[in-house]
This record gives structure tokens, sequence and C-alpha cells, in this order.
């Protein structure tokens, strides 16, 4: 059997990007012969690649005014799939381009989530109904930011003929694949309200050891982990102003080693100078595994608090490392703890519930953390650990559009 996996670019080793490699690889195990299409990659940040695995640069596509996929591009992707038993795009447009080309292979998606900047209240759901009921204020980071993505994608679909075409491209393609699977059941949840079509939950891998790995030194204070980004939309901010408001209550058991780096570092610093967190919070910018591994060691939770956030690849490698979880209550976050069961949850837009939370964590005794990471170790191995995935990706992939639905046409020119 015979495998193309199709990603937009290979540039660098980020989530999606690492899932589509962790694919190839495990079809390899589960005797398929992988390859994967892209636009652009760069060698030097996949080395593992290096190991035989095909990659094939297709044309990038040109932009044109109707917001059709490029003639060029559709022919270089019908050309290479046609070979093929099965295409299975990863992030837009790959997705979209997919669904358009023509080619005997079955052709399916893996939906890490769907373009935002092309459904933004849609792949937002939690966040958008935050906004609509108050209760995150336009003046906060994170309700400006979005109330300004809202704002563009409202004017775009009135006045920029691309976008529109673009919109109305990908929902033709997307209707035109065999299957698709999420990697959660929030983002399944999302491709049904967007396309009006099922998708199987499939989750990535995560390497789980085989047994819980030993818990961090017993303290007085609890050094709690968190990375994932700077931006607005991962939480950072909120997570700090809910130590700020634990603070207030109570003196904090908690310290939070903070790794990662980007352009809002320097504002959230800012925001927390002469703060009663200021003296909670160690930055680290970002650190070579070797060195991350070690400050995880040393660590008895792992905490962050995005919003919408379709799957959370770090949620899972935190709790494959015994870290007790605080996550957001909803989302893939929420999923990877059991709704709880095997973590602490916390509203990501009220800052009290994220204190409550931390205040939650800090109140356990080592009993209860041990409770926790037992329960959200079990659950991960059961679901992502990486040995599974060679079967379960077959398994889905044997399956996946036994019987097609019907090619509909392409909607509008082509190139």
């Amino acid at each position: 059997m015979k495998a193309v996996l199709f990603h937009p670019r290979l540039d660098a080793a980020r989530g999606a990007e690492k899932v589509v490699v962790q694919f190839a690889r495990a079809l390899e195990v589960a005797g398929w012969q992988a390859s994967i299409a892209c636009f652009d990659w760069s060698p030097d940040a996949f080395p593992e690649l290096a190991g035989g695995l095909e990659v094939v640069r297709l044309p990038r596509p040109r932009h044109h005014l109707s917001g059709q996929p490029h003639a060029a591009t559709l022919a270089a992707l019908a050309r290479l799939v046609d070979g093929a038993d099965v295409a299975m795009a990863h992030n837009y447009p790959a997705s979209c381009y997919l669904g358009h080309a023509s080619g005997s292979a079955r052709r399916v998606w893996y939906c890490h989530e769907p373009f935002r900047s092309l459904y933004v209240p849609e792949t937002r759901p939690h966040l958008n109904a935050a906004v609509a009921s108050g209760r995150l204020a336009a003046r906060t980071p994170l309700g400006a930011l979005y109330r300004r993505a809202l704002r563009n994608a409202r004017w775009n679909l009135r006045l920029n003929p691309r976008y529109r075409g673009k919109r109305a491209a990908d929902l033709t393609g997307i209707a035109q694949l065999d299957a698709v699977a999420a990697n959660s059941a929030a983002t399944a949840a999302v491709v049904r309200a967007i396309y009006g079509r099922d998708a199987s939950v499939l989750f990535p891998g995560v390497a789980v050891p085989a047994t819980l790995p030993p818990a961090a030194r017993a303290a007085a204070t609890l050094r709690v982990l968190t990375m994932g980004g700077f931006s607005p939309l991962k939480g950072l901010a909120l997570l700090l102003d809910g130590l700020e408001r634990l603070l207030a209550r109570r003196p904090a058991r908690v310290v939070l080693e903070v790794v990662g780096d980007g352009r809002e570092r320097q504002a959230i610093e800012r925001r927390l100078a002469g703060s009663r967190a200021q003296a909670y919070v160690r930055f680290h910018g970002w650190l070579p595994e070797a060195r991350l591994a070690a400050l995880r060691a040393e660590c008895h939770a792992f905490a962050a608090l995005p919003a919408d956030e379709p799957f959370g690849l770090v949620f899972a490698e935190a709790a494959a490392h015994g870290l007790v979880i605080v996550a957001p209550d909803h989302g893939g976050p929420s999923e990877i703890v059991s709704h709880g069961t095997s973590g602490i949850l916390a509203d990501p837009f009220d800052p009290d519930s994220v204190a409550t939370a931390l205040a939650t964590l800090a109140s356990l005794g080592t009993a209860g953390r041990a409770r926790l990471r037992e329960a959200a170790f079990e659950a991960t191995r059961q679901r992502f650990d990486i040995a599974a995935l060679p079967a379960r990706l077959d398994c889905w992939l044997r399956g996946a559009g036994a019987a097609p639905p019907a090619r509909a046409a392409t909607a509008g020119p082509i190139g």
C-alpha cells in the first residue's frame, strides 16, 4: 500500500509538522510505502527524514483574485497522488487542494484544525461565546485580538472577492474528500459545524515510557512548568493574572517555570513587573531538549490555559512525563485529562477560576498529586501511546473512504 501525506510546509518542527513526520514513520512501520508532499521544506529542521523518506516539492500555488486553486499546483498534485492508494492532506490549503485534485487515490484529510482565518467564529466556539456573553472584556489582549479578527473576517466576507472565493473553494474541496479524521472530539465538532460532515477521532502519538516516571522531589513550593507560546490565545497572561489573584488571597505555594519566547514576551514581563506574582515567575526562554527534560523532571505540575485549543500536544507530553495537569475546561486539553478526571480544569477566560485551580493544585498533598499523576499517565498511555499509532493509523486508512462519495464538480474557475 502506498500513501502520500500532503502538508503545505515542512520548514520548522512545529506541532502539525511533527505529526506529519510521525504519521509517515508510523505508516512505514505498518508496512506502507510512505512519502510526503509539500510546497516548502527545510531538511535541517527534520534530520529524522534523512533515513530515506521521500519528500516531494509541489509548485507553490499562485494567488488569484478569484480565490480558486491554482491549476499548475492541482495538476502536479493529481499526477503525484494518481499512483497512490491513499492521499492524506493535513493543514490548509493542502486539504482544499486535495479535494479538488483528480486521481485514483482515496483522498482523506487529517484535520489538526480548519483554517482559522477563513472560519473565525466557527474555529473559536468557546472564545466566541465568551465575547458574546460579555465574559471576556474587550480591553483584555485576548478580547481585543479576537474582536479584531472577527471584524476583519466580516469585512472580508463583504468586500474581498478572493476571501469569499477561498472559502467557497475550501467548502467544495472538503465536500469531495472520501473521509476526514480529527485530532480530537473538539476538532471533529468544529469540522461538523463548518462542513456538515462527520470526522473520526484519531489521536496523534506521544512517546510514553513503560512506567510512570518518578515524581519531582517533594518541596514546600510546587514548581509548575508552562510552555506553548506568549500570544494571547495561548493564555499565559491569564495564567499570570490567576496567580496574582491567588497571591492576593493567600501566600503562594507555586512557582511558574515559563519556557518559550516570542514577540509578546516583553509586554508580558512589563505587565508582570512590580506585581505580587513577579517573584513567583521564572522565564527560561527556549531550552534545548536536554535542559527542558531536566527542568521537567524537577517540576511537579504543568499548567497552560489556551483558548479553544484543538488538541494540545504539550498536555499529553506532560502527562506522559508524570506531571499533574492544569488545563482549560474545553477543547483538546480537557479531553486529554478526561474532562477533569485526571487533571484540574479552569475557565480560560476567568482569572478567578484560574486562581482557584492553582489553589487546588497547591492544596493537594503527596497522595492527591500521585492520584492525578497516575490517572493522567494511564489515560495517555491508553489513548496516545505512539507504539500503538501504526496499527491505529493503518486500520483507519484501510477503512477510510471504503464507499467514496460521488465526485462533485469543482465550483468556480480553476487557474
